[in-house]
């Protein structure tokens, strides 16, 4: 498939549809759970909240981050897993009863069909934590000057609680990730180069906004 063709929901319904019929493996992009978990969880335990975190995983796909957070986190967390391919999200929804309890009893694991364009079906400002590995990466290759993923960051921190963070991941170099990121939106980024045995070059953007009048 072309770079250019990502941002289809087309394209992504083919690619999972391929992947029906075959024992079910997790897909993750860039980096998987076991490199993300420490900072997953130390950015949650950070953000004080008598009622369980809330976190959003936009453009989820088959990842494992989801529900493995959903299973190992020690506190309360509703896990909302987004992405806009039905296959995918039926899919994810098969392996729902095969995961162990949570770890938390309070925890709550969601599959919620979605263009990360529009959330208009989430409360606004409702999250503590979003999570997007790889998705805005694939919109800015959408060949539309980068709008796709602009709205998409838009709707995204439009999400976050006061205080909430969103944490990308990306392969994308921070002199030109960070500069993207500070020309649209009032927020402090920072950027962390993720440890791997491939030594791949991946980084973590944690984007907190500095204002609920977000944009610029």
């Amino acid at each position: 498939y072309l770079f250019t063709d990502l941002q289809k929901q087309t394209t992504w319904d083919a690619i999972y549809q391929r992947s029906q019929g075959q024992p079910f493996q997790y897909f993750d992009w860039f980096l998987g759970y076991s490199s993300l978990r420490g900072l997953i969880l130390q950015l949650l335990q950070d953000m004080e909240s008598e009622a369980p975190l809330k976190l959003l995983d936009i453009g989820c796909g088959t990842s494992e981050l989801g529900p493995r957070l959903y299973c190992e986190c020690p506190f309360p967390l509703h896990v909302y897993c987004v992405d806009f391919s039905p296959i995918a999200l039926a899919i994810m929804r098969a392996q729902f009863s095969l995961l162990p309890l949570p770890v938390s009893p309070a925890s709550q694991l969601h599959f919620v069909q979605m263009d990360i364009g529009n959330l208009s079906g989430f409360q606004q400002q409702s999250f503590d934590l979003i999570l997007d590995k790889g998705t805005l990466d694939a919109l800015l290759r959408a060949g539309d000057g980068g709008e796709a993923a602009r709205c998409a960051l838009t709707q995204s921190l439009g999400m976050l609680r006061p205080g909430g963070s969103m944490l990308q991941i990306s392969d994308e170099d921070p002199d030109v990730r960070i500069v993207w990121l500070e020309s649209l939106c009032l927020a402090t980024v920072t950027a962390l180069e993720v440890d791997t045995e491939k030594n791949a070059g991946y980084f973590a953007y944690i984007i907190k906004p500095t204002s609920m009048s977000t944009w610029r």
